[in-house]
């Protein structure tokens, strides 16, 4: 990706990746959610010039056909009823030869991170709306995409452990919004003790997550 190039951030929130990615690359990027909430935090934090915001669905984004080269999707698999359609939105979204990445913590990755190990609740959540890596390369090949590959990475996604108080604390994952008042309570007091007892366990501060790379042929 680089001058000249078009991406496309399928439910780009307020808009991290979407922002990076345009002030690294110089792309022109169309980053699209259904939070108005979100993309206005977006366009307050956009300095590019080179970004369009669209208030809209993953599943119908109001884009034009073979209009990017590359698309991304970024932690929302869990979000998604119907990947499948989201898949597809993306392949008529993409130009002959466009790629689409995903960024996703996959369901044998999220069982024991920070955010699941002491929300047993949560656990149980996820296990119903979180994709098995294989579930996720067959829903893109039916979408119509080839050159299908996946990897394994452990990257370090916090700067301190407690960053994961500042995450968990007001529920900022959406899983923890859907668990009970008590059991949050109980949960965020069992990560606190770990914090406080295991400072330096660098569980704390890194998480894995699954790439996966597909191709629109051309």
């Amino acid at each position: 990706m680089g001058p000249g190039k078009k991406l496309l951030d399928l439910g780009c929130g307020t808009g991290r990746w979407a922002l990076l990615l345009a002030e690294q690359t110089g792309c022109e990027v169309g980053g699209v959610d259904n939070s108005p909430e979100m993309l206005a935090q977006a366009r307050a934090k956009d300095k590019t010039g080179r970004i369009t915001w669209l208030e809209g669905d993953v599943y119908r984004p109001p884009v034009e056909k073979q209009s990017f080269d590359a698309a991304l999707m970024s932690l929302m698999l869990h979000h998604l009823e119907d990947p499948y359609v989201a898949y597809r939105a993306a392949y008529v979204a993409l130009r002959p030869g466009g790629v689409l990445l995903i960024r996703q913590s996959t369901l044998d990755q999220i069982i024991d991170d920070p955010g699941h190990r002491f929300f047993p609740e949560a656990v149980t959540i996820d296990l119903k709306r979180t994709p098995l890596p294989i579930e996720v390369g067959n829903l893109l090949a039916k979408a119509g995409f080839t050159d299908i590959t996946s990897e394994s990475v452990r990257m370090r996604t916090h700067n301190s452990p407690q960053d994961w108080i500042v995450e968990v604390e007001p529920r900022v994952c959406s899983v923890l919004r859907m668990i009970s008042i008590e059991a949050h309570a109980r949960g965020l007091e069992k990560l606190r003790e770990y914090i406080e007892t295991h400072p330096d366990d660098p569980w704390l501060v890194e998480e894995s997550m699954t790439l996966f790379v597909a191709k629109r042929p051309g």
